[in-house]
């Protein structure tokens, strides 16, 4: 099979990565010039890791692991209110099987492990293309063109596949309600005597998060409840954003709005789940954030992505010849039931994360000084599928 993949992000590689161990071959094309260096702090658990597993990087993703000694959680003057220790974190609500990464790390690791063996192209994607009942002629950004026995859409929430395929973005996108933007700063200065934590700030419909990278960098990751969404979604929109609804905002906020990029390493993005009838039409499929996205509050987008990579090449290998409707479909069925419960937690939890009073505020972190323990870690695995690891 001859598998043509637009996208060369987390879900993107993993697919190639499972198609050539089948005997399959695939051609990634990717809009953006080069990998990802880094873009922000990922949750890995969850329905991926036991496909990780599979891999055989498992090892490569503990050695990316941040080992954050402890969560702290503090005011605007920079005063710790509490913090939680992540090792009693990690083995109460994720039995251990939990790592914090940056994403581009992780699509870095994807990238080692087929680069000599698959090709891909780098400042290319799909402009156009048309489908028969036996393949997809498809047509480039490059002038070139190709036929192909089936064309995946592994190219994000805003997925240029998607919209050729089935129709914009709009049909698809439930919002969330909240602008989230990350970037990093590089001025050790700015850590000043801090210790070596993941630090958070939360006001009601706002939190800042400040964290600890290699190098002596600082990443950074802002949400706030919008009650209005920007126009664009560009670096200058993005400054103007953020500086209106943090600029109040203590601790070492005002520092970190005067750095704010102005080039693509900056993320900026309405919060949004992708909720689709169906993943895929003729020869055509969609995997990763393109169909199943939970948006950043759920925690589980990368691992995700890697599960459905992992399913997708799995079933497109135990089709028989030509049989490639039934390989699609199996493959929607066996992951969307954990899309959507995991999608539902996500709409769930927005709320506690980003809680919208005072008195929710003190709620939440009430909840959270007792979720180290046992019997708290439990509830919430369970109300906010914490640990549900797909059965591949």
């Amino acid at each position: 099979m001859n598998v043509l993949i637009s996208g060369g992000g987390i879900a993107g590689l993993t697919l190639a990565f499972w198609l050539h161990r089948h005997g399959h071959e695939s051609f990634i094309v990717e809009r953006s010039p080069r990998l990802r260096e880094e873009g922000y702090m990922i949750d890995f658990f969850g329905p991926g890791y036991g496909a990780s597993e599979r891999m055989g990087i498992l090892s490569d993703i503990e050695g990316s692991h941040y080992q954050i000694p402890s969560l702290s959680f503090i005011d605007s003057r920079g005063n710790e209110r509490f913090s939680l220790e992540y090792a009693a974190l990690r083995k109460n609500l994720f039995g251990g099987r939990h790592f914090n990464l940056m994403r581009g790390e992780l699509e870095n690791l994807l990238y080692s492990r087929i680069e000599d063996r698959v090709r891909l192209s780098f400042g290319t994607t799909v402009e156009s293309f048309q489908q028969d009942r036996s393949q997809v002629h498809a047509r480039l950004t490059d002038g070139t063109s190709g036929s192909f026995d089936l064309l995946v859409g592994a190219d994000g929430v805003h997925s240029h596949i998607r919209e050729l395929a089935f129709g914009g973005e709009r049909s698809f996108s439930r919002s969330l309600g909240y602008l989230a933007a990350a970037f990093i700063v590089d001025e050790p200065a700015l850590w000043g005597g801090f210790r070596d934590a993941f630090y958070t700030l939360t006001v009601p419909e706002r939190q800042v998060a400040v964290y600890p990278v290699h190098g002596g960098r600082l990443a950074t990751f802002f949400i706030h409840k919008s009650h209005r969404m920007p126009g664009d979604f560009d670096a200058e929109s993005a400054r103007r954003e953020l500086r209106e609804v943090y600029g109040e905002m203590g601790w070492i906020v005002p520092e970190l709005l005067e750095r704010i990029p102005s080039g693509s390493e900056l993320y900026f993005d309405e919060v949004t789940q992708i909720e689709m009838p169906s993943w895929s039409v003729g020869r055509v499929a969609l995997v990763g954030d393109a169909c199943q996205c939970v948006s950043p509050l759920a925690g589980q987008g990368a691992s995700l992505a890697v599960a459905g990579a992992y399913v997708l090449a799995e079933e497109l290998a135990a089709a028989r010849k030509g049989e490639i409707s039934g390989a699609l479909a199996r493959y929607e069925s066996r992951l969307r039931p954990n899309v959507e419960r995991t999608q539902r937690a996500g709409r769930r939890f927005a709320k506690w994360f980003i809680p919208d009073t005072r008195t929710r505020l003190r709620v939440r972190d009430a909840i959270m000084r007792v979720g180290t323990s046992s019997l708290a870690s439990l509830v919430l695995r369970r109300r906010f599928s914490l640990v549900d690891e797909l059965k591949c």
